[in-house]
Order: structure tokens, then C-alpha cells, then sequence
């Protein structure tokens, strides 16, 4: 019966060692996908772009004047009047404007598929979502039909 004993209770330390160790490699992964020196160390251009379109978000969020986001169409309007009067500065601050959405859109499509590789099932759930998005949308998991 001794032996019984000892024997269960090395197999016992012999499980904790084995899971204190998986917890380690856990540990280090995680560390690791989190780490966003690594990913500026690998990919340098993405993290700039991604950094500068985060920069343009928050201050089109901002807005020069107090002007916030909710205000997108007053400002459209005014670009708009701006363009039918024909202001060739005006003009650049439009071809600015696309610019920077065009940036931002790159930036968030980059940082989508950095997030595709890093977090398990992200690009699925992803998938998921811009397809329910879409008009007439089939729900993959359900096969039901969804009228937007």
C-alpha cells in the first residue's frame, strides 16, 4: 500500500510539474502575441501607417474648431460650396480629405489582418459580421435570412 501512495503522489508532482511548465510556454506565447515591439520590429511600415491613420481618426474625431465627427455632413455640404465656387486651395484640402480616409481605411484593413493573426477565430468572426452586414445576408450558422 505504501508504494501505491508514493506512486500517486509522484504522479501527482509529475502533473504539476508538467502543467507549471505548459503554464510557462502559456505565459510566453501570450507575452509574445502581445508584444508590440515585435510587431513594429516585423512589420515597421504597417505599424507607422497604422499609428499615423490612428492619428488622423482621432483628430477628424476632434476636428479643427471643435468640429466633431456627427458633423461629417455639414462639412460635406461645405465642401461641397467650396468646390461649386471653385477655391483651388479648397480644392487641395478635398484631395487631402481623401487622402486621409483612404490612409485610415489601408490602416484598420492592416490592423484587421495583424488582429487575423494573432487572435484566434478573429478573421472568421470578422467574415461573420461583414457578411451580415450585407443586404440580404445569408447567417452562416443559422442559414436563416436577414433583411437589412
Amino acid at each position: 500500500m505504501g508504494e501505491t501512495t508514493s506512486q500517486i503522489e509522484n504522479h501527482i508532482e509529475n502533473k504539476r510539474e508538467d502543467l507549471h511548465s505548459n503554464l510557462k510556454e502559456l505565459e510566453g506565447k501570450v507575452k509574445s502575441a502581445t508584444d508590440w515591439r515585435r510587431y513594429y520590429r516585423q512589420y515597421p511600415g504597417t505599424m507607422v501607417a497604422a499609428a499615423f491613420g490612428g492619428g488622423l481618426l482621432i483628430s477628424a474625431m476632434v476636428g479643427k474648431g471643435g468640429r466633431t465627427a456627427g458633423s461629417a455632413s455639414a462639412s460635406a455640404l461645405s465642401r461641397a460650396g467650396r468646390h461649386a465656387r471653385g477655391g483651388g486651395r479648397h480644392e487641395i484640402l478635398d484631395a487631402f480629405d481623401t487622402i486621409k480616409t483612404a490612409l485610415v481605411g489601408v490602416a484598420a484593413t492592416k490592423f484587421k489582418g495583424m488582429l487575423g493573426e494573432v487572435v484566434p477565430g478573429f478573421a472568421d468572426h470578422v467574415a461573420r459580421t461583414e457578411a451580415q452586414k450585407k443586404p440580404g445576408a445569408v447567417d452562416p450558422r443559422s442559414s436563416t435570412y436577414t433583411a437589412n
